[in-house]
C-alpha cells in the first residue's frame, strides 16, 4: 500500500463530480498534495478549493487516481493515463481497516470506514465505497465497484468491472462475473453470471447489463 509523505506526493484527481470530492477529501487526509481535478469544459471551477481544469499539460504531478463512479469510464481514464507512463495512486482513507495481508491494486480508492479483512485482493483501479465490508479471502476484480455499505462474506469473487449498488450482502464463496450489476439492497445467495443485472432479495436475474 502506498503511505505518501505529508505533502510530498502531487496528486492529480481526474473527475470532477461527487465522487471526485470523496475522493480529495480522502485524499488530503492521507497526505496527498491534491494539485487539480480534471472535469468538463464548462464545469465546476473549484472541487472544495481544487482547481478544475479541462486536462493536464499545464500542471505538475506525480501520481493520478480516476475519480469517476460509472466503471467504464473509469477504466477508459486509468487505461488512457496508464498508456502515457503515468504512474497512478492508492487513496485510502485513514478511517479505513485493511488487514496486513490484504493486496491494494494501483489506482483503487478506499473510502471512509471500509473494512478490507485478512488475505483479500483488490484489483486496479478499484471503487470500495463508504462503509462497505470486504472479508478474508475475497477476491475483487479491476474497475469494479463495491457501494456504500455493502458486505462480502468470505471468499466472494468479484469480476472485473461490476457494480455491487449501496447495501447489497454476498453470502460466502458466492462468485460474482465480470460487468455484472447488483442493484442497491440485493441479497446474493448464489453466483451471478458474466454480463447479467441482478436485484432483490434474493437477488434474481433481472436483464443482461448491456441492454
Amino acid at each position: 500500500m502506498q503511505e505518501p509523505q505529508g505533502g510530498s506526493v502531487r496528486l492529480l484527481v481526474v473527475g470532477a463530480g461527487g465522487h471526485a470530492k470523496v475522493v480529495i477529501d480522502a485524499a488530503r487526509l492521507a497526505g496527498f498534495d491534491v494539485v487539480a481535478a480534471i472535469g468538463r469544459d464548462g464545469g465546476a471551477e473549484q472541487l472544495l478549493g481544487v482547481p478544475v481544469l479541462a486536462d493536464a499539460s499545464d500542471i505538475p504531478f506525480d501520481v493520478f487516481i480516476a475519480a469517476i463512479g460509472d466503471n467504464a469510464a473509469r477504466a477508459e481514464v486509468f487505461d488512457a493515463y496508464l498508456a502515457q507512463g503515468l504512474s497512478p495512486a492508492t487513496v485510502v482513507h485513514p478511517s479505513a481497516v485493511i488487514a496486513e495481508t490484504v493486496t491494494l491494486g494501483a489506482g483503487t480508492f478506499v473510502a471512509a470506514g471500509v473494512i478490507v479483512n485478512v488475505d483479500a485482493r483488490i484489483g486496479e483501479n478499484v471503487i470500495l465505497n463508504t462503509g462497505c465490508t470486504v472479508d478474508h479471502d475475497c477476491i475483487v476484480g479491476d474497475h469494479a465497484l463495491i457501494g456504500p455499505t455493502a458486505s462480502l462474506c468470505g471468499g466472494v469473487r468479484i469480476g472485473s468491472g461490476t457494480l455491487l449498488g449501496a447495501g447489497v450482502s454476498v453470502v460466502p464463496l458466492a462468485v460474482i462475473g465480470s460487468d455484472a450489476i447488483v442493484g442497491a439492497g440485493a441479497a446474493v445467495i448464489g453466483d451471478v453470471p458474466d454480463g447479467m443485472v441482478f436485484a432483490g432479495v434474493p437477488a434474481r436475474p433481472v436483464r443482461p447489463s448491456g441492454a
